[in-house]
């Protein structure tokens, strides 16, 4: 009786520890693969980054699996960077419009080009004839013994003009090799209603510098045709002006009939150019030419100058200056 119970007991023992191994066999076939994600050199996973991801199968799945990551990866490629396209994008002034070609993912980004901007020149060019005065600039070395007078009578504008261009006040040194601006006025001829008039020029932006200081002239009289030379020697409101030569003063006398004050309608020939102007005879003030046989300078007025006493226009001059423009 007890052989068979033992026996019975070694029976179920065996059965028992069969069973055991059968499942551990079963649960290590079956066992979830390790995986550990890496950054680029292997090291050994801990249990926090280990990831239960179940094998494939079979070779069909796996190659079915990396075909599959393949087609999603360039289709994420291909939503990242589409193909290019032309994106016009326009700019404002001083820049251009243009069309450039750019990566979809990138038309967001502001995209211009810039016109070349301008060259800036201090000076303006001259008008045709008709169009209004212009200014260009140029240069003037100073040389020993020269003064802010000299120079502008050797430049032909007025002395003033030439002080403020330089930014500079009359008691500024002046020393030789000094760089100096000069503004060089360009006046357009201006037409006139026939051969025998002159032109109508302004006297501050016009006849001044057709006429600058220091420039001998010739003075026709309207009324009687008679001419004698001049220089202007001095004026800043109108031209202060001496005969070159007793000839010439002799002459003037003969016109007005002695030394007067009395105003005339005359022209003013400088330069090629015939301007309508307004004389007086009458010698007054400092003069510079002194063997003449006129002690003094004598007035030339043009359009719109003025007296020296109260710098107002003089009727009468005015009057003779249109004349002599044939208005």
């Amino acid at each position: 009786m007890k052989k068979k119970y033992y026996l019975f007991a070694l029976i179920l023992l065996l059965a028992a520890t069969s069973a055991v191994g059968v499942h551990a066999w079963y649960s290590q076939k079956n066992a979830p693969a390790i995986v550990a994600f890496t950054t680029g050199e292997p090291r050994e996973t801990t249990e926090s980054e280990e990831i239960a991801q179940p094998a494939p199968d079979s070779e069909e799945e796996e190659k079915e699996e990396v075909a599959v990551n393949e087609e999603q990866a360039e289709q994420e490629n291909q939503e990242a960077a589409p193909a290019e396209k032309q994106v016009k994008v326009t700019t404002k002034k001083p820049e251009q419009e243009v069309e450039v070609t750019l990566p979809a993912a990138n038309k967001k980004k502001t995209v211009a080009k810039k016109a070349d901007a301008p060259v800036k020149d201090t000076a303006k060019e001259p008008p045709v004839d008709g169009g209004g005065p212009s200014v260009t600039y140029t240069t003037y070395t100073v040389k020993q013994g020269d003064t802010f007078w000299l120079i502008s009578q050797k430049v032909g504008i007025p002395m003033p003009e030439l002080i403020k261009a330089n930014n500079m006040n009359e008691n500024t040194p002046l020393y030789a090799g000094m760089t100096l601006t000069v503004p060089q006025h360009h006046i357009p001829i201006k037409s006139t209603p026939g051969p025998q008039y002159g032109e109508l020029l302004d006297w501050w932006t016009e006849a001044k510098y057709v006429w600058p200081i220091g420039t001998n002239a010739k003075v026709t009289d309207l009324a009687t045709g008679k001419s004698f030379n001049v220089r202007r020697s001095y004026g800043a409101f109108h031209a202060d002006v001496e005969p070159l030569t007793l000839a010439d003063s002799t002459t003037m006398k003969e016109i007005w009939g002695g030394w007067s004050w009395a105003t005339r309608p005359v022209f003013v020939e400088v330069n090629g150019r015939r301007i309508a102007a307004s004389a007086s005879a009458m010698p007054h003030d400092i003069q510079s030419i002194t063997d003449n046989g006129f002690e003094g300078h004598f007035d030339i007025h043009f359009l719109n100058s003025t007296r020296h006493k109260d710098n107002l226009m003089q009727a009468d001059h005015q009057e003779n200056v249109r004349r002599a423009a044939g208005m």
